[in-house]
């Protein structure tokens, strides 16, 4: 695994523990920032870090509800980490 990609996790107080509470259900961003007890701007931003990186990916069924989901690269990073 890249190190660089996994430094970039490290760094991030809330990345990994997003990637982790992905691991167990796709959920939406207000859900996961309520979980992390952090602001829905603030989750925002860490779920677009992590979608640029190809570690997490959004779904929406046409509304405004977007879900999130880890990719299999996210899930390989979590392997990594642990």
């Amino acid at each position: 695994m890249d190190a660089k990609l996994l430094a970039f996790l490290k760094d991030g107080k809330y990345r990994i523990k997003t990637l982790e509470l992905l691991y167990k259900k796709p959920r939406l961003s207000s859900e996961l920032a309520t979980l992390l007890n952090i602001n829905r701007a603030s989750m925002s931003r860490i779920l677009s870090d992590l979608k640029k990186k190809d570690l997490v990916e959004s779904t929406s069924d046409g509304t405004r509800t977007v879900v999130y989901t880890i990719t299999e690269k996210g899930k390989k990073c979590l392997e990594e980490l642990k």
